[in-house]
């Protein structure tokens, strides 16, 4: 009777009350062909005002949308990454194979600044000095009449999270699933490239191991000066596993990871299971982590799981009402089985 009840509460746990999340039989879309006309098969992040949304989808597409109205249109394509920085929308758009633009999304009278060439674009990154765009083999840095150019002593992939400018460190983080991924430091002094983790000689042994430990956000830590939050989380087969980390410099240290309950000859329910999260994005005093059907809020250092809010219809997405300056979307698809398919969910924060 034990195992029945831990078992019962595991499943109340993990599938929370989200449940206009889970589409009928005549609602539901085929696994296969989830798709926004305009975002393609999946949103990737975004962010907000109180008038409006925009959002980055798999299709490198920018779609701005009206929260008034609802009305959508496309602000940019062939975008690589999107940074919020205060009363700017940065965009790093990619013109063609050796150019790519930095772009004001929302003031459009602002001057562009152009990238000739110096390897693929990553992403962009926040500096004092605006925004930052790091490439395969450059971390470009912002000056008055363009950038300052410094060379990696490395070839980095894409697809990367990027921290802000902490003094002359970029925190690189990626996510390969089951591969692992790991966070490397990239000192843009002296180009040097060095893996952020504890040591350890067992496989996947010690925090943010690159072989075990997919990143799945790198943000600025709201509570220590020149210091990164890191979220590392995997779920794979009957693995469980996320946390938060702080990282400073080179020294890493816990700071949220929710256990799982245990139950007897479970493999998913063993001990050591940790609650496993898709992402990680910074919020006013704080930051927000998004698993299946709840979230994670810290605000003010004081961290609250939530089941996730109900979303509804609108604009052509699945939304949720604004919730302490976040509004969570339905953004692809899926855990489940073919009667029941449930879907991931960002969370976008709500700027001034």
């Amino acid at each position: 009777m034990r195992s029945i009840l831990l078992a019962a509460l595991a499943f109340f746990i993990l599938v929370g009350q989200a449940t206009s999340q889970e589409r009928t039989d005549q609602e539901r879309r085929s696994v296969r062909t989830w798709l926004d006309p305009d975002l393609g098969q999946a949103l990737i992040e975004g962010a907000g005002t109180p008038q409006h949304l925009w959002i980055r989808g798999a299709s490198k597409k920018v779609v701005r949308f009206d929260r008034e109205t609802g009305e959508r249109s496309v602000a940019a394509e062939n975008v690589i990454d999107i940074l919020a920085d205060g009363p700017r929308l940065w965009a790093l758009i990619a013109l063609n194979e050796n150019q790519s633009v930095v772009r004001d999304l929302r003031r459009p009278d602002v001057a562009e600044r152009r990238i000739y060439s110096g390897g693929s674009p990553v992403a962009l990154f926040a500096t004092d000095a605006g925004p930052g765009v790091l490439t395969t083999t450059q971390a470009l840095l912002p000056t008055t009449t363009g950038w300052s150019r410094r060379l990696i002593a490395g070839s980095l992939d894409q697809h990367a999270r990027v921290s802000a400018l902490r003094g002359d460190a970029l925190f690189v983080g990626y996510n390969k699933g089951e591969w692992g991924g790991g966070l490397r430091r990239v000192d843009t002094s002296t180009g040097a490239i060095s893996f952020v983790r504890e040591p350890g000689g067992d496989p996947c042994q010690g925090r943010l191991n690159p072989d075990c430990a997919p990143i799945v956000g790198v943000i600025s830590d709201p509570e220590r000066e020149g210091c990164v939050l890191v979220g590392a989380s995997l779920a794979h087969l009957s693995g469980r596993y996320g946390e938060v980390l702080r990282v400073c410099g080179g020294v890493i240290t816990p700071v949220f990871a929710d256990p799982l309950p245990v139950i007897p000859n479970s493999l998913e329910f063993r001990a050591g299971q940790t609650w496993p999260f898709d992402s990680l994005v910074g919020v006013k005093e704080g930051w927000v982590a998004v698993g299946q059907d709840r979230f994670a809020r810290s605000a003010k250092g004081v961290v609250a799981m939530h089941d996730t809010p109900s979303l509804q219809a609108w604009a052509g997405l699945q939304i949720s009402d604004e919730i302490d300056d976040v509004i969570f979307v339905e953004a692809a698809c899926c855990w489940g089985s073919e009667t029941s398919i449930r879907y991931r969910v960002i969370a976008i924060p709500i700027g001034d």
